[in-house]
């Protein structure tokens, strides 16, 4: 859901157009107090928190640098160059 400043992304038991009786009864609905086990994500200043601690270094291969020399094995932020 998308709130002001904030978004917030969690489980949903079903779609919100499927027409099942369990999906539609308000009684059989997920409660409040079960949203902190359903939340997957939350965005906050144009970053997702969870997603970007989880795929921190995710690409990187330690066993691939592992014969290069110490000075090679190690970069600076001043040798990183991106596109913004």
């Amino acid at each position: 859901r998308g709130l002001l400043v904030a978004a917030v992304v969690y489980e949903a038991p079903h779609d919100e157009g499927v027409a099942l009786y369990r999906a539609r009864c308000p009684h059989l609905a997920p409660r409040w107090l079960q949203l902190p086990g359903r939340l997957l994500d939350v965005g906050f200043g144009g970053r997702w928190w969870v997603l970007a601690a989880k795929t921190r270094d995710c690409d990187v291969n330690e066993e691939e640098f592992g014969g290069l020399p110490p000075h090679l094995r190690r970069m600076e932020a001043r040798q990183l160059r991106s596109e913004e």
